[in-house]
This record gives structure tokens, sequence and C-alpha cells, in this order.
């Protein structure tokens, strides 16, 4: 399989199909969570967070509603309209800028970075999500926190389904998925058909280990804090779904 398949694929996806995927993961979750990282983490209104990438930007809704001053990065232009689109809706809205992860366009540092829902490993290359995981450390005030938020691969390769088939409201999307053991990477293709119109993309996104990350948190300067199971708040355990890293710098 060529790598070359994959190189630029989040740079395609992430629009209105990608939102219809992925339509369980809501504002409402979005706002659970943030409710108990804000109690946990004694957060307070005024302090400033970076979200990044933000997507739809519903986590950087989130924290502005609970008072904090937010930006959200996103590379898609799309999803930055949506996030924009949805923030008119909130009193509290966050900026929202466009940027890479590889280079965030954000020269102030921030109380809280986070970067959630499996946002990380998205480049082909090792030394691109090194660097990824580099600008997000430059952007943590010191003292601050990093939130790292990914699929706990244990837990994926428990629970692997080759191929799921949904409806959607505008037709029907298949997805088939591998595990790519050697590159330490899950990749899924994906087949949208819109009437008679089938769109076909494929993503690959690096897995990480509990240790792989707490060790790329101390090799960019932070301190590993703990680390959750689930967007609970539940500790984190080799059969958790989610792996949730917290570093102060």
């Amino acid at each position: 399989m060529c790598a070359k398949e994959f190189s630029e694929w989040y740079e395609r996806w992430f629009d209105e199909d990608y939102l219809a995927l992925y339509a369980h993961r809501d504002v409402k979750e979005a706002q659970d969570f943030v409710d108990i990282l804000w109690a946990n983490l004694e957060l307070r209104p005024g302090i400033s967070v970076a979200d990044v990438p933000c997507g739809a930007g519903r986590h950087s809704l989130m924290f502005a509603q609970k008072g904090a001053r937010v930006v959200g990065v996103d590379l898609s232009i799309i999803m930055l309209a949506r996030a924009q689109e949805l923030a008119e809706m909130y009193v509290a809205q966050p900026l929202f800028v466009r940027g890479d992860m590889r280079r965030i366009p954000l020269a102030a540092e921030f109380d809280v970075v986070a970067n959630v829902f499996s946002s990380l490993g998205y480049f082909d290359s090792e030394a691109d999500n090194h660097a990824a995981f580099a600008e997000l450390v430059r952007v943590v005030a010191p003292g601050g926190m990093l939130i790292v938020d990914v699929i706990n691969p244990n837990y994926l390769r428990a629970h692997f389904i080759a191929q799921t088939r949904r409806e959607t409201r505008d037709g029907e999307m298949m997805e088939r998925r591998e595990l790519d053991t050697e590159r330490k990477r899950v990749i899924k293709h994906i087949e949208i058909q819109h009437g008679n119109v089938i769109r076909k993309i494929s993503e690959s996104v690096r897995l990480y280990e509990p240790l792989e990350l707490e060790q790329m948190a101390e090799a960019h300067g932070l301190a590993p804090v703990e680390i959750w199971g689930d967007y609970d708040g539940t500790p984190f355990t080799s059969q958790s779904p989610r792996l949730i890293l917290f570093a102060r710098k």
C-alpha cells in the first residue's frame, strides 16, 4: 500500500460528509466533556483556551460559554464556516482562525490547549506529527495544561470492526477499516453515495500508546499529570475507549 495515497486526505475530508458521518459527536457530548474538564481542572472564567484543531467548533463554544477566552484553529474552511454559524447561536463566541497544526498561527500562550477527538497523528510523516505536537506545546503558557485525546489502540484492536454501513439523511456510507501494525496506523476507506454519485476517500491516523504520548510530552518539557479513559473522566485502563492525556508545562 502506497503511503502517498493518504498524504493529503486531511485537506479534502473535513466537510459536510464528515459531519454527517460523525453526527453523533454533537454539541451535547462536547458540553458534557467540557463540564467535567472545568470541574476537575478547577478552571475559572477568564482563562485562555486554544482548541486545535477545532473542527466545527463544538468544544470551543462550550469553553466560551464557561467564560473562557477561546481561539479555535482549523485547516478546513468548511469546518470554520460551520463553527462560525454555530457560534452565532450563542452569546459567548470564540475567535476562529485558519491554520495548520504544524504551524499554529498563534503567538500568544494559553492556559489550556485542547487537541481532542483523535486529532493527533494525521500526517504520514512522523516528523510532521512530532512537529504538530511541538506546536501544541509551544502555545501552552508556563503552568498551563495540554490535553491530548486519541483513541486507545488496545481498545480499537479488541473491538475492531472491519466494515460498517449506515444510512444518512442524503444517502448511504460504507466504511472499511484496516490496521497497519508495522506503521501503527488505522486506515479507513469510506464510500459515500448520494443518489448515483459515489465519493471515495481514505483516512489514515497514527495510533499512539499511552507510554508513547507520555514520552512525547516529557521530551517537550511537559510533566504528564494523569490519563483519562473516556470523556466522563474515568481513569484510564487498558480497556478504556479513549486515551486522554493531561500534561502540564
